[in-house]
């Protein structure tokens, strides 16, 4: 590629995006990948581990890490693929920073296939998969980012795929306005974003307004962060906004 691929941050939203139609449904089947894209590293925020784990399963399976919704979620299935070359790509990335990597073999959660089988529904390109170690700070995932970043200069892209806002107790099942501490701390967040306030961001706990309500528990934001140090000094460009269920904010961006 002539310039760097991009990196994304995508809200994937409910699992039954694929099938409940919404602003974001709509949105992700318009995004297209660059033609000359050769690969995708995703990160989920359904996928944490004890280490950091890269998936070289070549045809993985798909994962419904899910339930109570209609058979028809059950039924989806997506034909996304990681070469071999993809995977040693990131095997020898590592292993130059002295990095423990672990391969393994997993089928594909939702956080990877409800978005990409809306984006590239034929799988026409390749990804492959790392996870998000438990234990790691903020710092340490912008950090994981930032090593990441050198493989778009190759022509592979990264894509984090989690949620601006995740707190399902305060979902809106039968519609609803958006609450303030929803918004408020969504427009807390793309500020930082756009100052690129690197101190603020991984100090979100204590810096953003109703950061504790807006993410009981952090692991849907915790992909941000490492999409943020794969950016680098790349602006954000939002790409989609909207809310569904109230108080769950489907925001998407690109870097680059």
């Amino acid at each position: 590629m002539s310039t760097p691929a991009p990196v994304w941050f995508i809200s994937h939203g409910a699992p039954d995006l694929v099938i409940r139609r919404q602003c974001a449904t709509t949105f992700l089947e318009g995004l297209t990948l660059p033609d000359d894209l050769k690969g995708l590293v995703v990160i989920s925020a359904h996928w944490f581990s004890q280490e950091l784990q890269i998936n070289l399963q070549p045809g993985p399976e798909l994962m419904y890490d899910f339930y109570g919704f209609p058979d028809a979620l059950y039924e989806i299935r997506w034909p996304g693929h990681t070469p071999a070359w993809l995977g040693e790509r990131l095997l020898a990335l590592f292993a130059a920073e002295a990095m423990p990597l672990q391969g393994v073999a997993r089928p594909f959660d939702h956080g990877v296939w409800s978005p990409l089988s809306l984006i590239d529904p034929e799988a026409t390109t390749p990804l492959v998969q790392i996870s998000i170690p438990a234990s790691w700070s903020p710092a340490q995932l912008w950090q994981l980012g930032a090593l990441l970043a050198p493989l778009r200069s190759e022509g592979i892209a990264i894509l984090a795929s989690g949620a601006i806002t995740h707190n399902l107790r305060a979902l809106e099942w039968d519609g609803g306005r958006t609450a303030p501490w929803a918004s408020d701390f969504v427009a807390w967040l793309e500020s930082a974003m756009a100052a690129q306030d690197k101190a603020a961001l991984i100090d979100y706990r204590a810096r953003a307004p109703h950061a504790a309500m807006a993410h009981p528990h952090d692991d849907h934001l915790r992909p941000l962060f490492i999409a943020l140090g794969a950016a680098g000094a790349d602006q954000p460009e939002r790409l989609h906004q909207s809310w569904d269920l109230g108080n769950l904010y489907m925001g998407s961006y690109r870097f680059g």
